[in-house]
């Protein structure tokens, strides 16, 4: 791989990941799935998987998110192309979501979250794909339905 070749690959996965963003926070949950990998996987910050599946994925981030206004922000994206099929990368992030009730699973009225993306990408298709992501939080700062607090 030249040097071209990487830094378009590096300008593609930045693209990728704006439209992982955009297609989340916009609701656009047709065209979700097709920035993952189809065997995708979610690993938490311990290292275990927690979901397999780029469909699975962007199924559970609608159920999620459906019903809240989200602003996603991914900033001063680190990228290694590693070869012409494989990468990986550190997002800097920023999330603010409100529910219009709460989080389904969660219970959350809103969040201010703050952390890293850690992810690997690969060339599948013609196109790169997010294939693994780990998300870590700095902080989030939770604000919980009215009358309701932490158990």
């Amino acid at each position: 791989m030249d040097r071209l070749e990487r830094l378009e690959a590096i300008e593609e996965i930045r693209n990728l990941k704006a439209r992982y963003f955009r297609l989340m926070d916009t609701k656009q949950w047709a065209d979700l799935a097709a920035v993952f990998t189809t065997d995708m996987k979610v690993v938490t910050p311990d290292g275990r998987t927690w979901m397999t599946g780029g469909a699975a994925y962007a199924q559970n981030l609608k159920s999620s998110l459906e019903n809240a206004v989200s602003c996603h922000q991914g900033l001063t994206g680190e990228l290694d192309v590693h070869d012409e099929q494989n990468a990986s990368g550190i997002w800097a992030m920023q999330d603010v979501i409100v529910w219009e009730t709460a989080h389904p699973r969660e219970g959350w009225k809103s969040i201010l979250g703050r952390g890293h993306y850690h992810e690997t990408y690969r060339f599948e298709d013609g196109a790169w794909r997010i294939a693994t992501l780990t998300l870590t939080r700095l902080s989030l700062d939770i604000e919980w339905p009215e009358g309701k607090t932490l158990q």
